[in-house]
């Protein structure tokens, strides 16, 4: 068949405008208009609090930080957000601060089989006794949870008092500070976590991440979302699970009702609260030994296959979404369409390296900020 010259234009321009509409939609949000009352709030003098729920891709901090950075840029910074000393638990966090200890604290995680404590909203826990010192920037005001016993403070205006899960110590000071401290004398107490906060009007961005982490997790203490969203008060909830749901081998079935359950637990405790889900990565490999002969001997070598279930995983996350109404960050797609991704991955193929979760933050404050612009249009 022959084509002239005019045809060939024709469908070249066709290509280029189906590939350009393409990538204009995956830049923005499906179900945007969800996010209109968390926009209305960025308006205002007031801190915007958001929480990022997830799983390893979030405990690491590269991701949430990345997203963080460019929105306090945009909006102002209202401070750190929740923190956790995760270096005493004997595992990884987020760069940008750290907690010191005169004493040693043993952990407990939600993802734990024989949990000895509840993990708190943070669903981590360090026990022990002693003095606890965070270091990190502009700490104007710190709020700090712990299960029991009485707090001792060297600087700063101190006020204790008890929550539903435990006690609550407040410490604000008169000028920011880089670093304070804070005894907890009782023996074993539980140690939850802190909300740092600047002196200055923006975004408060607290992100909440555990290795290994299911919705089924965050959900089999009735006490662990609404906590969350008791201490934090966020007006946007963005989740990032479905990772180790796909390796767990879970149904689609299986991961609506945890879905939904969270979902319910979420607008049952801060029916106000926005809620953005974003769907897992594309890539992510199952690890396999293949078995080969070198000189007479059986020798192994590492070979990744791509695991079908976490298109399952993808298709019920967004049907949950078009059916309930919520929004949702198609990351699944996005990934294949951006061949940045090639050298994003970690050793593993299931995580990314810092330059693939700074790439994958990046792109969703990008479609957060065009929601943004276009619901400032409308």
């Amino acid at each position: 068949m022959n084509i002239n010259r005019s045809s060939c234009k024709l469908l070249l321009s066709i290509i280029i405008i189906i590939t350009s509409s393409a990538k204009a939609q995956q830049k923005f949000l499906y179900n945007d208009t969800c996010l209109y009352p968390f926009f209305e709030h960025l308006k205002s003098n007031e801190a915007a609090k958001i929480l990022h729920l997830g799983d390893s891709h979030v405990q690491a901090g590269f991701l949430p930080n990345a997203v963080a950075n460019k929105l306090k840029q945009k909006f102002g910074d209202a401070g750190t957000g929740w923190v956790f000393p995760y270096n005493l638990a004997g595992t990884n966090g987020p760069d940008g601060y750290k907690w010191s200890s005169n004493m040693r604290w043993s952990a407990d995680r939600i993802v734990d089989r024989n949990i000895s404590n509840w993990p708190g909203p943070g669903g981590i826990v360090i026990t022990g006794s002693g003095t606890l010192t965070y270091t990190g920037k502009d700490i104007s005001e710190a709020e700090v949870f712990f299960s029991e016993g009485t707090a001792e403070v060297s600087d700063g205006e101190f006020i204790q008092e008890i929550t539903d899960f435990g006690q609550q110590a407040t410490i604000r000071f008169h000028n920011p500070q880089p670093t304070f401290s804070i005894k907890l004398p009782a023996p074993n107490v539980q140690f939850y976590g802190a909300i740092i906060y600047s002196s200055n009007p923006g975004i408060l961005y607290s992100s909440i991440g555990i290795n290994g982490a299911q919705f089924m997790h965050y959900n089999q203490d009735a006490q662990t979302i609404p906590t969350q969203m008791e201490i934090l008060k966020p007006q946007l909830v963005i989740i990032s699970l479905g990772t180790n749901e796909a390796f767990g081998g879970i149904t689609a079935s299986q991961l609506r009702q945890e879905m939904n359950k969270t979902v319910w637990a979420i607008k049952e405790a801060a029916p106000e609260a926005t809620i953005l889900f974003t769907t897992p990565p594309s890539g992510m490999m199952k690890k396999r030994q293949v078995p080969y002969k070198k000189k007479g001997k059986t020798r192994y070598r590492i070979s990744y296959a791509r695991n079908p279930q976490v298109a399952v995983i993808r298709a019920e996350m967004i049907q949950f979404c078009k059916d309930n109404g919520i929004a949702y960050w198609d990351f699944h797609e996005v990934m294949k369409a951006d061949k940045n991704f090639v050298r994003g991955w970690s050793q593993d193929h299931v995580h990314f390296n810092a330059f693939g979760y700074t790439r994958q933050g990046n792109l969703l404050y990008d479609a957060i900020i065009a929601s943004w612009e276009k619901w400032q249009q409308k």
